[in-house]
């Protein structure tokens, strides 16, 4: 056999092994970016086949070797989305819509009931779950998915007949009781490797199913009549508490105005009252000063009274007059007894000095010339001539 006939050969062989090898999902395979891959011999178990070991998982992104009696099973570990209810699938691609119509469960107390729920779960990429999964729960995508709407929608189910029909419309009770359910679920299927992140129901109705596709819906009608009174009540409310708040705000600022005015009028009460009792206290020092210095003036005056009373009392008074006349250095000067004999007063008027002066060398030198006439000649001479008084000078200035 030549050359070009061994070629020929290998060329016919080739054809059927490739083939093959396509049938069998054989050659080279590369993972997504979230999938996971676990390997499956698709021989006897004697010989090592199923399903391998934490070890034979392959990553994402990573190209592997595919045999003919090998397979690699694929699982996709990014979150996906389930719904259930009429209208439900309008969300999207990514969303599965699991069935078109509401999930049917009854109240505790009877009523029938329908529910639009979402949920969200993805695949735990972890190896030794990954195996796991794998050989006890599914080996494919849809059939991981088929296990959680099972479980999801028993497990909701089974918690919303705990309810009774006020119960529903109590938002937390409602929301409690699907999260418990959530937890059941997640109790459930995570030893599988299988994370369900959240359950949602969107709506619920209370709807008896008849036949032929109709609907008894007087319950939820009156509900929703209830439903709406309650919210027209809870505006009202709402309204009382807004003008009950606005009416407090006021109050508060009234309060605070009139407190911050009672406060200026109380300081401007007591600025006043301390201005009163300051200027009460310096006029009554006043009026205690003017008192002692009247009181020691009176007494004073009741002195010279005293002085002036008694016997040497108007030598004192001329003495005091003298000595203001000749520190005033008045040229005018008349003093007399103020026109009684018996009076005590002193009156004393303006005169020329120097008229006074020569009145009394007038009579001094009458005074003497007299003497001398009445005494003889020869006779001893008496006393010398007594000196003319203030009060006989007095007396001749009134006579003239």
């Amino acid at each position: 056999m030549n050359r070009r006939d061994a070629n020929r050969w290998c060329a016919l062989l080739l054809v059927p092994l490739s083939i093959f090898l396509s049938a069998c999902d054989t050659g080279l395979q590369t993972m997504g970016t979230t999938e996971y891959g676990v390997r499956f011999r698709k021989i006897p178990l004697f010989l090592g086949g199923g399903i391998g070991g934490a070890s034979s998982v392959v990553s994402p992104l990573e190209t592997v070797v595919v045999m003919p009696w090998g397979e690699i099973l694929r699982f996709d570990t990014s979150p996906q989305y389930l719904s259930w209810g009429k209208g439900m699938g309008e969300g999207g691609s990514s969303i599965h819509l699991v069935q078109n119509e509401d999930v049917h469960t009854r109240a505790k107390d009877g009523n029938e009931a329908d529910l639009k729920i979402k949920a969200r779960y993805r695949i735990k990429p972890n190896p030794e779950t990954l195996v796991t999964l794998a050989q006890q729960v599914a080996t494919t995508v849809d059939g991981v998915r088929e296990l959680v709407v099972a479980a999801v929608q028993s497990d909701v189910r089974t918690h919303m007949n705990r309810l009774r029909t006020a119960e529903f419309r109590d938002d937390k009770k409602r929301n409690d009781t699907i999260d418990a359910a959530l937890k059941t679920v997640q109790k459930r299927l995570g030893p599988l490797g299988i994370d369900v992140e959240a359950i949602n129901l969107t709506e619920y109705r209370f709807v008896r199913v008849l036949g032929d596709d109709k609907e008894d819906t007087s319950y939820q009608d009156r509900l929703r009549d209830i439903q709406e009174k309650e919210q027209d009540i809870e505006g009202e409310l709402s309204r009382v508490e807004t003008v009950r708040a606005r009416r407090k705000k006021e109050l508060l600022e009234a309060q605070s105005a009139y407190n911050s005015r009672l406060s200026e009028a109380q300081g401007f009460k007591s600025q006043s009252i301390y201005q009163g009792d300051g200027y009460f206290a310096a006029r009554a020092n006043e009026a205690k000063a003017i008192l002692a210095e009247g009181t020691a003036e009176i007494e004073g005056l009741r002195q010279q009274i005293a002085a002036l009373s008694g016997k040497g009392g108007k030598a004192i008074l001329r003495l005091e007059v003298a000595k203001q006349l000749a520190r005033g250095n008045p040229k005018f000067v008349t003093m007399g007894d103020g026109g009684s004999k018996g009076g005590a007063g002193l009156e004393v008027s303006r005169t020329d000095m120097n008229q006074l002066i020569q009145q009394l060398g007038v009579v001094e030198g009458l005074v003497g010339a007299q003497q001398q006439i009445q005494t003889p000649p020869g006779r001893a001479a008496g006393p010398p001539p007594a000196q003319p008084r203030l009060e006989d000078i007095e007396g001749d200035n009134n006579g003239k």
